[in-house]
């Protein structure tokens, strides 16, 4: 993959962490629910209705627990996608040590895993030699081995700027 296909592919993991932003923002509005309840999407044979979106979203409790997990699932978009992004054009590159030698790469690598694991912070052998790690003052430390990630310490402001500090490598450091 050439530079400018990883800064692409980056763009759009952007933009899609964006469009989650939006919806997020949209499922908080009240407003938003008369247009569900009568929308739906078409794909091939299959149609989806929104309006069990729309039931969903009215009940406080519902809608605080859908919104959680849709966020989530939204905070997989600028990091997993992007870290792969970054570490199979590194390999394939020949700059593996210049990704692993970033400041911010063993504490991306443990985010990482947590978001594609359930949200649990599992650390191997290999992650505990490394432990502590420090990223922009948050510390990933042994004692929280088997916690979930909350959104507190790793939410949406640390994805955005751990995105940025991805893209920051990506179009400043990287070479091809």
């Amino acid at each position: 993959m050439h530079k400018t296909e990883l800064l692409a592919q980056l763009e759009n993991a952007k933009n899609n962490y964006i469009l989650g932003l939006a919806a997020l923002a949209l499922f908080g509005d009240s407003r938003t629910y008369t247009v569900l309840e009568e929308a739906r999407c078409a794909f091939g044979t299959h149609s989806v209705e929104f309006s069990q979106v729309a039931t969903l979203l009215r009940i406080d409790t519902d809608r605080a627990i859908a919104m959680k997990e849709f966020v989530n699932m939204l905070l997989r978009i600028p990091i997993k996608e992007s870290f792969e992004l970054l570490k199979n054009h590194c390999a394939e590159t020949g700059q593996a040590p210049l990704l692993q030698n970033q400041p911010w790469y063993e504490f991306a690598r443990v985010i990482r895993n947590s978001l594609s694991h359930n949200f649990r912070l599992q650390f191997r052998k290999h992650d505990r030699s490394l432990l502590p790690v420090t990223w922009r003052g948050r510390t990933i430390e042994l004692a929280m081995d088997g916690a979930h990630l909350e959104l507190s310490f790793f939410g949406y402001v640390q994805a955005w700027e751990l995105f940025a500090d991805f893209r920051d490598f990506a179009i400043n450091r990287l070479a091809a």
